[in-house]
């Protein structure tokens, strides 16, 4: 297509560019209005707006919730928040790399007419499902305070995890980006390879129910760290 071509080897004004490079400031206000475009068109002209944006993770909950603690038994300790907890974090990991992934691809009129750093259409697509993801954490505390779980100081590890899972997202999101723009197949893979990694990777069941010589294989999930340490 012609964008791919203007993506990978566009003429772009070089005075321009460079200042926008180096305008910090311009950088800033221009990733927060697109971060919070984004996160704004996501539910645009939705009557339930941000709630759609629970309300799936916590219809998927109550389904496996019944699935593994009435017919599967299922008896953890703070069982329902573990699972909540591992649904909201998988939810952003599938929502911020798609969109990452779709950043080049979903902009290219953006990117012909428009000088500037491409790089942030990505970053900007990716925070904006990381602000989801803060409005979710937000009610799955809520949840936590109500079940009773018990606080401590070490729970403030919660806080340098949750930054790591969205650099990691960002990562896999600018990988995807650049690599869909060539291979349009991608979109599709990935589609599979998450919800594969939903269901073969401990997002529903503790890292306890798996067998010792599986459990490498477990930490494929890049999001294990993050729940397994978390406050539950």
């Amino acid at each position: 297509m012609a964008w791919e071509a203007d993506y990978m080897h566009g003429t772009i004004c070089t005075a321009d560019f460079t200042i926008m490079i180096f305008d910090k400031s311009y950088f800033l206000r221009l990733f927060l209005t697109l971060t919070w475009t984004n996160f704004k068109m996501r539910y645009y002209g939705s009557i339930l707006g941000y709630a759609w944006s629970l309300l799936k993770p916590l219809a998927m909950f109550g389904v496996l919730y019944v699935v593994f603690t009435v017919v599967m038994k299922q008896s953890a300790p703070h069982y329902k928040l573990f699972l909540l907890l591992g649904i909201i974090i998988w939810e952003f990991f599938v929502q911020g790399t798609t969109a990452g992934m779709n950043g080049f691809i979903g902009n290219y009129q953006m990117i012909r007419k428009v000088y500037l750093p491409r790089i942030i259409l990505v970053m900007a697509a990716v925070s904006g499902a990381f602000i989801g993801f803060l409005f979710n954490l937000l009610v799955f505390l809520a949840f936590a305070l109500i079940d009773g779980v018990d606080w401590s100081l070490r729970m403030l590890w919660f806080i340098p995890l949750v930054i790591a899972l969205y650099l990691l997202v960002m990562g896999i999101g600018l990988i995807l980006s650049i690599v869909v723009v060539k291979v349009r197949d991608t979109l599709s893979l990935w589609e599979v390879v998450t919800q594969l990694g939903f269901w073969f990777t401990p997002v529903m069941y503790p890292m306890s129910n798996v067998p010792e010589k599986y459990r490498f294989f477990e930490f494929m999930n890049p999001t294990e760290g993050l729940r397994s340490t978390s406050v539950i």
